[in-house]
């Protein structure tokens, strides 16, 4: 190869001297004959040159068109000497583009639940009887039945059957953050919700047997708070939020926000709707202490009446509804809020937690309790004789009042209200839950509700009664769940007699209720349920199914709907004794 790339130089450099050698000679040479063998031989050099040439040419595309073997040089063996040891270099510690947005963003949370559910009140051939005392100027002298039925015999209003319908239940849309004091370990910490509803329009939450001012879709309803944190010491918080007696014990409800949920027995002191004491407390402080020795904590908290009036008969200052969940005028009654509101609020638990064991404790109590308007209408022989007597239980002037204002609605179908059904409520529970090495969680509760009325009103008194819940949850495979529930609400003292099939007679109204459930987790922020629950009222108990903040609740109201005005009318009517069951399939995503 290296001869080929010096050829043509070479050639040149031959032709170079060829021409000079005869330039010299043509200046020396005189005469003829020199000048002829000099172009002799020039002549025969240049043909040897151009056969050169050509040679060349040839071997160089030769070679082209065949590279030659590569010779490889293998270099001897070196020894290296090991690396010198150098220390690790810190870890490069990931710097945030934006840590301001991202601290932000972490802050939402919420949870999204739809189902589609088909239920039935389970009443559907009722018929109900009048009932008065044997003697009617003896209030001790026993009942005894009318001959003939009301309504000549007309069982319950409207559809009582079973009704498909979509639900949104316990939806919640949220957004937490705390902010750190230099130089402490003490934190501003704050939390703001909301409870959209995707089934159905936003607006004030009312229906055809409860009214409220309050929009669940507005910001703050829900858990909502600013307060400080300390590690040490504990946290404290002011705003609403669910009391510490209904917290405690949230853990054994596997069916939260479903149908037969267990608020439908637990901390419902009257079957209605409403969950005395499983509900949000407004106006609220309270203290959630930290875990002591990594086993016991506490939590207490204190929400002020804030009611300028003795017997809370409007809704505490800056509140759109009376204490205890209800609209003034609920239930087509008085635009007073004489069905269960009250002033004073207090309320602590105490819980120890070891390993597979959670035991707790807990008592609430709620301050001059109004339930006035249970005179209302009321169809109890006693109330009759009360009223037969001009009693002074009974509330006459404000009755005479609205008669003379109203004489063809409230005067020709309403009765007194009560002047003094004012008093207090407690309740007291305790709980225990263990969760067996193979994923059964088995959870027990013991309720004790009371309602602080003198003997002269206890005919009437169906606040207060004992109650039961047991649960057992027990995890299948890895993304399978199955749950089963039985509730159980003891007989109370009396009973209003606001049921339009109202038995004096029949006191045994306890209530019991079944719950079964299979969810599937899809992962840890998607599952999908299925569960069915019944609700079994002995005599006149009216427990529904969906107490407890689920989107649709069935109950034992029938569709009478004859409201006017004033607000005052017969309204819905209550059956008691009947029967709900429901089957209900839903999805439920966590973020």
């Amino acid at each position: 190869m290296l001869h080929l790339r010096l050829a043509r130089p070479m050639l040149i450099a031959l032709a170079a001297c060829a021409a000079n050698f005869l330039a010299q000679g043509s200046a020396l040479a005189d005469d003829a004959q020199e000048n002829k063998a000099l172009k002799e031989q020039m002549r025969q050099m240049m043909q040897r040159m151009d056969t050169l040439q050509k040679q060349v040419e040839a071997l160089s595309k030769q070679q082209a068109a065949t590279p030659p073997p590569a010779v490889v040089t293998v270099p001897p063996p070196v020894t290296v000497p090991p690396p010198p040891v150098v220390a690790a270099a810190p870890p490069v510690k990931y710097e945030e583009k934006e840590p301001l947005l991202h601290k932000i963003l972490s802050g939402f949370y919420g949870t999204l639940d739809v189902s589609f559910d088909d239920t039935t009140k389970g009443m559907n051939g009722f018929v109900a009887y009048p009932y008065s005392l044997v003697d009617g100027t003896n209030p001790n002298s026993g009942y005894v039945r009318g001959p003939n039925p009301k309504g000549n015999g007309a069982g319950p209003v409207g559809r009582v059957g079973y009704m498909p319908a979509f639900s949104t239940n316990k939806s919640v849309l949220g957004y937490r953050g705390s902010h750190k004091f230099e130089g402490s370990d003490l934190e501003l910490i704050y939390q703001i919700e909301t409870q959209p509803s995707i089934t159905s329009s936003p607006g004030l939450n009312t229906s055809q047997f409860q009214q409220s001012n309050v929009v669940k879709g507005g910001i703050g309803y829900g858990d909502t708070f600013i307060g400080f944190a300390g590690e040490e010491w504990g946290k404290v918080k002011v705003g609403t939020t669910y009391s510490p007696y209904k917290k405690s014990t949230d853990r054994m409800n596997p069916f939260s926000g479903m149908l037969g949920d267990y608020a439908v027995i637990m901390g419902n002191s009257g079957g209605d709707n409403r969950v005395e004491f499983g509900t949000r407390l407004e106006h609220a402080i309270w203290f959630e202490s930290p875990k002591f020795a990594n086993m016991f904590s506490f939590d207490v908290l204190v929400s002020p009446g804030q009611n300028r009036t003795y017997d809370n008969v409007v809704q505490s200052s800056g509140s759109p509804d009376c204490n205890g969940g209800n609209q003034p005028g609920s239930g087509n009654l008085l635009l007073n809020c004489d069905d269960g509101g009250f002033d004073d609020a207090y309320s602590v638990d105490v819980k120890f937690e070891t390993g597979p064991i959670y035991v707790t404790a807990a008592y609430e109590w709620h301050h001059n309790v109004n339930r006035n308007s249970d005179g209302i209408g009321s169809n109890h022989p006693i109330y009759g004789y009360l009223d037969s007597i001009n009693s002074p239980l009974l509330d006459f002037a404000t009755f005479d009042a609205l008669s003379a204002e109203f004489p063809t609605s409230f005067g020709a179908g309403a009765s007194p209200p009560y002047l003094t059904d004012i008093a207090n409520e407690s309740a007291f529970k305790v709980g225990a839950q263990y969760t067996l090495p193979f994923g059964l969680a088995l959870s027990g509760i013991y309720e004790y509700m009371h309602r602080s009325l003198p003997q002269a009103l206890q005919f009437q008194n169906e606040r207060q009664r004992n109650g039961l819940w047991f649960a057992a949850s027990q995890d299948i495979f890895s993304k399978d769940n199955v749950s089963i529930g039985w509730g159980h609400a003891g007989r109370t003292p009396g009973d209003p007699g606001g049921q339009h099939n109202f038995n004096p007679n029949n006191t045994d109204d306890a209530a019991n209720m079944y719950t079964v459930a299979w969810k599937h987790r899809f992962d840890k922020n998607v599952y999908w349920y299925l569960d069915a629950a019944e609700t079994v009222n002995k005599g006149n108990a009216h427990y529904d199914l969906g107490a407890g903040g689920r989107g649709l609740t069935t109950d034992c109201h029938d569709a009478t709907n004859t409201p006017v005005i004033d607000y005052t009318s017969a309204g819905n009517t209550t059956w008691g004794g009947c029967k709900e069951i429901g089957f209900s399939t839903g999805i439920n995503y966590k973020f």
